[in-house]
């Protein structure tokens, strides 16, 4: 028998005994695959461990193998792989989120200052422009804290927490005026532009994990000089402090000539910030 008509007798045969039920020996499944002992055993073992379970002296086949298609069977015993993946779940019931609203027109320039972040030597930068003392006096770190420690500090918390973002467009419109009535926009003089834009937006969507439901912080070394009885709104401070003042404010810096850039919190923290620009 060939290989690739042993393996499809054998799918067949154990989604027929999954469907009803069935528990069946080494040596059915043998005379079926036209596989040796040996060879059946190894497969059971090695390869078909998440579709087969031994009780007693017999087998039978898990339910999870009526959602597997016959080429993923095919490749689990080709490729010598397991079929589904383990994964240890990890809830994390107080989050932050954080959403920037652009005109997609500046989505390069956001993606460029976002990217940017994510970069040592950038952020060091950053570290310069925001100088040691608003970093120590912002997140209320103790006064001998040395500045390598207050930079580690900062790296921890963008190594562990922030490792990416991503990028959903929504199509919109706005009124680009003060209220006015319908005959006062058709009479507008020609050069003030449209009354009402469409516009395509480009939102950047930050998820920032503040505590586990076992209460572990998961910023790695980020909350070492702080009490261990930090509390989580205490952690959302920080974890506030350092998004705005690292990646908000780096944004603003790089895009320009916008009238209001928008960036929505939610979560832990409802916020909705505007930065509108001043007239010169």
């Amino acid at each position: 028998m060939d290989k690739t008509n042993s393996i499809r007798r054998a799918f067949d045969f154990l989604i027929e005994h999954a469907q009803a039920g069935k528990l069946f020996s080494i040596e059915q499944l043998s005379t079926e695959a036209g596989w040796d002992i040996d060879e059946t055993q190894e497969n059971i073992r090695v390869r078909l461990s998440d579709l087969i379970d031994q009780k007693g002296d017999k087998y039978f086949a898990k339910p999870e193998i009526l959602r597997v298609r016959l080429d993923d069977f095919k490749e689990l015993l080709y490729q010598k792989k397991r079929l589904f993946t383990d994964y240890t779940l990890e809830v994390s019931p107080s989050i932050l989120i954080y959403e920037f609203f652009m005109p997609l027109s500046r989505e390069d320039r956001l993606r460029e200052a976002l990217d940017n972040l994510f970069y040592r030597d950038a952020i060091e930068h950053r570290i310069l422009e925001i100088g040691i003392q608003k970093i120590r006096d912002g997140l209320k770190l103790p006064a001998d804290y040395s500045e390598d420690q207050i930079h580690q500090f900062v790296f921890d918390f963008i190594e562990n927490t922030i490792g990416g973002y991503s990028i959903y467009l929504v199509n919109g419109r706005y009124r680009a005026d003060t209220l006015a009535t319908r005959g006062e926009v058709v009479t507008r003089p020609f050069a003030y532009g449209p009354y009402i834009v469409d516009e395509t937006t480009a939102i950047v969507r930050f998820i920032l994990p503040v505590e586990t439901a076992a209460g572990k912080f998961e910023y790695g070394k980020i909350l070492e000089p702080a009490s261990t009885s930090i509390g989580p709104k205490e952690r959302a401070d920080i974890v506030s402090w350092l998004f705005l003042n690292f990646f908000a404010e780096a944004i603003i810096r790089v895009v320009q000539k916008e009238d209001e850039i928008w960036l929505l919190e939610s979560g832990m923290r409802s916020a909705f910030y505007r930065w509108i620009r001043r007239d010169e």
